[in-house]
Protein backbone atom coordinates (compact mmCIF):
# COMPACT_ATOMS: atom_id res chain seq x y z
CA UNK A 1 0.00 0.00 0.00
CA UNK A 2 1.23 3.44 -0.92
CA UNK A 3 0.02 6.68 0.65
CA UNK A 4 0.12 9.98 -1.23
CA UNK A 5 -0.46 13.18 0.76
CA UNK A 6 -2.41 15.74 -1.27
CA UNK A 7 -1.92 19.15 0.34
CA UNK A 8 -4.76 21.66 -0.09
CA UNK A 9 -6.68 19.14 -2.20
CA UNK A 10 -10.06 20.89 -2.17
CA UNK A 11 -8.57 24.26 -3.12
CA UNK A 12 -6.46 22.90 -5.98
CA UNK A 13 -9.03 20.65 -7.67
CA UNK A 14 -11.86 22.12 -9.77
CA UNK A 15 -14.31 19.24 -9.14
CA UNK A 16 -13.70 17.25 -5.96
CA UNK A 17 -16.51 14.77 -6.64
CA UNK A 18 -15.10 13.85 -10.04
CA UNK A 19 -11.64 13.12 -8.62
CA UNK A 20 -13.12 11.06 -5.78
CA UNK A 21 -15.12 9.07 -8.36
CA UNK A 22 -11.96 8.48 -10.46
CA UNK A 23 -10.10 7.28 -7.38
CA UNK A 24 -12.91 4.89 -6.43
CA UNK A 25 -13.09 3.63 -10.03
CA UNK A 26 -9.42 2.70 -9.97
CA UNK A 27 -9.70 1.05 -6.55
CA UNK A 28 -7.93 3.77 -4.54
CA UNK A 29 -9.21 5.46 -1.40
CA UNK A 30 -9.24 9.22 -1.13
CA UNK A 31 -9.93 10.52 2.36
CA UNK A 32 -9.49 13.65 4.36
CA UNK A 33 -6.75 13.79 7.00
CA UNK A 34 -8.57 14.61 10.24
CA UNK A 35 -10.00 18.13 10.03
CA UNK A 36 -7.23 19.63 7.92
CA UNK A 37 -7.43 20.74 4.31
CA UNK A 38 -5.05 17.95 3.32
CA UNK A 39 -6.24 14.65 1.89
CA UNK A 40 -4.59 11.25 1.49
CA UNK A 41 -4.74 8.93 -1.48
CA UNK A 42 -4.15 5.28 -0.58
CA UNK A 43 -3.79 2.37 -2.98
CA UNK A 44 -1.68 -0.41 -4.42
CA UNK A 45 0.94 0.32 -7.07
CA UNK A 46 -1.22 -0.93 -9.96
CA UNK A 47 -4.21 1.07 -8.74
CA UNK A 48 -2.16 4.26 -8.48
CA UNK A 49 -0.79 3.71 -11.99
CA UNK A 50 -4.34 3.30 -13.28
CA UNK A 51 -5.47 6.50 -11.54
CA UNK A 52 -2.39 8.34 -12.78
CA UNK A 53 -3.30 7.52 -16.39
CA UNK A 54 -6.82 8.90 -15.87
CA UNK A 55 -5.63 12.23 -14.46
CA UNK A 56 -4.78 13.99 -17.71
CA UNK A 57 -6.43 17.40 -17.19
CA UNK A 58 -4.06 20.34 -16.69
CA UNK A 59 -5.40 21.29 -13.22
CA UNK A 60 -4.80 17.72 -12.01
CA UNK A 61 -1.20 17.32 -13.14
CA UNK A 62 0.02 18.22 -9.64
CA UNK A 63 -1.61 15.00 -8.45
CA UNK A 64 0.27 13.02 -11.10
CA UNK A 65 3.52 14.53 -9.81
CA UNK A 66 2.61 13.64 -6.22
CA UNK A 67 1.83 10.04 -7.22
CA UNK A 68 5.11 9.78 -9.17
CA UNK A 69 7.08 10.83 -6.09
CA UNK A 70 5.64 7.96 -4.05
CA UNK A 71 5.77 5.15 -6.61
CA UNK A 72 9.03 3.18 -6.88
CA UNK A 73 11.22 4.01 -9.84
CA UNK A 74 11.50 1.28 -12.47
CA UNK A 75 14.95 -0.26 -12.54
CA UNK A 76 16.68 0.02 -15.87
CA UNK A 77 20.04 -1.48 -16.72
CA UNK A 78 22.12 1.42 -18.02
CA UNK A 79 24.63 -0.88 -19.70
CA UNK A 80 21.85 -2.61 -21.61
CA UNK A 81 20.49 0.73 -22.83
CA UNK A 82 23.95 1.76 -23.97
CA UNK A 83 24.43 -1.55 -25.82
CA UNK A 84 21.17 -1.02 -27.68
CA UNK A 85 22.07 2.58 -28.58
CA UNK A 86 25.84 3.13 -28.36
CA UNK A 87 25.66 6.75 -29.55
CA UNK A 88 23.33 7.79 -26.71
CA UNK A 89 24.18 11.08 -25.03
CA UNK A 90 24.22 11.68 -21.28
CA UNK A 91 21.00 13.72 -21.46
CA UNK A 92 19.22 10.98 -23.41
CA UNK A 93 20.36 8.34 -20.93
CA UNK A 94 19.09 10.41 -17.99
CA UNK A 95 15.69 11.02 -19.63
CA UNK A 96 15.15 7.40 -20.68
CA UNK A 97 16.34 5.71 -17.51
CA UNK A 98 15.50 8.23 -14.81
CA UNK A 99 18.99 7.97 -13.33
CA UNK A 100 21.01 10.92 -12.08
CA UNK A 101 23.49 12.82 -14.23
CA UNK A 102 26.44 11.39 -12.29
CA UNK A 103 25.16 7.81 -12.69
CA UNK A 104 24.75 8.34 -16.44
CA UNK A 105 28.29 9.68 -16.80
CA UNK A 106 29.75 6.75 -14.84
CA UNK A 107 27.78 4.26 -16.94
CA UNK A 108 28.98 5.83 -20.21
CA UNK A 109 32.61 5.84 -18.98
CA UNK A 110 32.34 2.16 -18.03
CA UNK A 111 30.73 1.32 -21.37
CA UNK A 112 33.48 3.08 -23.31
CA UNK A 113 36.16 1.42 -21.17
CA UNK A 114 37.52 4.59 -19.62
Amino acid sequence: MFSVVLNSFVHRVPDKAQVIALAAESGCQLKRIRRSRNWMLVGEEAQLHKLREQLSDAPLLWMVTAIDKVLPKPTVCLQQLLQQTPSMTVAQLVSESGCSLAEARIAIDEFEGL
